[in-house]
């Protein structure tokens, strides 16, 4: 997606930010709902089916809370169902962890449910198995109040293949206190102050980790999408002008090499116990002093540790530039569906002003359209670093295998199994191997 289209997105976003009204409050889940060990749960409690129910509707989702679950099952489905007397919906629930192979799964078999809950990366990955949707929207009225860059990063050979879901930044939250703690006048700006950043806040208790001064989501400080950000902030891209992969370059090892030594900041050796599993937002339970992440990992938007948060953009090379990823999820339909009439008009129904203003005030994301948008002082902040910052994490192709490929070497090069030569060479050698099985180079 291209970063001034982006930019218009946020901007239209913004102002509507002003003329809205209600915060908003929102639960995290916790993070080991993006672990990889995470299972797929399939909900026990399906709409009700007592009644002549012959067709039943099958709903993917992996961006949800438990509030969202009871929104769904006992608002959304029944509302269906008025006009759909004749329909059983049931959502399935899985998780980021184990969603390719599971993905695969139903791709491989043609049978699966009929909405598929997809990624930012996504649209490379499914596109041409996704139903093409621009007849079955034509004259939705709704669909012009969509902000054309969430669009844009759901359209496939010039098709709509699905609807956007949320948009959700990801950035840096700091805890002001700890930072003064730690003589850190704000959110780090450079390669080299994030790494003195993360040293001096972060707290050991012999060889156990009590407080880290830097962390991410789901990992401790391997996070391949968070790899992929500082390249941009480096100054370089994932591609070559051939298409072919450009982890040979200088930028992609001047980022490996920060990421090892900011880890290396918090995590002296590999012997030192790290941060347990999330209780919350680990920046409510003065856990960490800076997190990578989105709302998820974030306190609720009413909770007072707001008060001693500060927000910024990564840190970046000399030469290069700060980034806020930026992350569009979406709902498509595989083309192996039976029933797509009906898995549009779900969507239709989920992408309503009402419903798309709910789903995201639950999250604390920002909403794909235009009139749907919640004002709160937090969430105004990020919306002015993403206009400012802000990069789409879209175009990555062959996503599924790129992500384990990436998973299985940045490790071994920060755990000291391998060099950063090796760990790059390895990545460019598997990933041009993907991409031309894949058929993209």
């Amino acid at each position: 997606m291209p970063r001034s289209a982006l930019s218009l997105m946020l901007a239209i976003g913004l102002f509507i930010l002003a003329a809205c009204g209600g915060p908003a409050t929102t639960g995290a889940p916790d993070e080991s709902s993006d672990a990889a060990d995470t299972q797929a749960e399939t909900n026990d409690t399906q709409a009700d089916t007592s009644g002549e129910q012959s067709t039943t509707l099958r709903i993917a989702l992996v961006d949800y809370t438990d509030d969202h679950k009871v929104w769904l099952e006992e608002e959304i489905i029944p509302t269906f169902q008025e006009t759909h007397p004749d329909v059983a919906v049931e959502p399935i629930y899985l998780n980021w962890g184990t969603l390719n192979e599971t993905y695969a799964g139903y791709f491989a078999t043609g049978d699966g449910p009929d909405i598929l809950n997809l990624g930012s990366e996504f649209i490379s990955e499914y596109g041409d198995r996704l139903l093409p949707l621009n007849e079955y929207f034509a004259d939705w009225p709704d669909l012009e109040q969509y902000l054309e860059a969430p669009l844009e990063a759901t359209t496939w050979d010039g098709e709509l293949r699905g609807l956007p879901w949320l948009v959700m930044p990801r950035l840096y939250m700091c805890r002001s206190d700890f930072l003064d703690e730690g003589g850190i006048a704000s959110v780090p700006q450079t390669f080299d102050e994030a790494v003195a950043q993360a040293e001096s806040t972060t707290v050991l208790d012999g060889s156990t980790l009590t407080r880290a001064g830097v962390w991410t989501i789901g990992t401790d400080l391997q996070d391949w999408q968070e790899y992929i950000q500082f390249i941009w902030a480096s100054g370089g891209e994932l591609y070559k002008e051939d298409g072919s992969p450009n982890f040979d370059s200088p930028e992609a090892k001047t980022a490996l090499q920060f990421m090892y030594d900011r880890r290396r900041a918090v995590l002296p050796a590999e012997t030192i116990a790290a941060l347990g599993e999330a209780q919350g937002s680990r920046l409510a339970t003065d856990e960490v002093a800076c997190l990578w992440g989105n709302a998820w990992g974030a306190p609720p938007l009413d909770d007072p540790t707001w008060d001693n948060i500060v927000m910024g953009p990564s840190a970046h090379p000399e030469g290069g530039e700060p980034i806020v990823q930026v992350f569009t999820d979406w709902l498509g339909i595989p083309q192996y569906t039976q029933q797509p009439d009906l898995a549009v008009d779900f969507l239709k129904l989920l992408g309503s002003q009402e419903n798309q203003a709910r789903y995201n005030e639950i999250f604390g994301s920002f909403s794909p359209r235009k009139d749907a948008v919640i004002e709160n002082p937090v969430m105004q902040q990020q919306a002015e670093l993403m206009a400012e910052h802000g990069r789409a994490f879209a175009d990555i192709r062959a996503a599924a295998r790129f992500s384990e490929i990436l998973q299985a070497e940045l490790p071994l090069y920060f755990q000291d199994a391998q060099d950063i030569e090796m760990t790059l060479d390895n990545i460019q050698v598997q990933y041009t191997q993907a991409l031309q099985d894949a058929g993209k180079l």
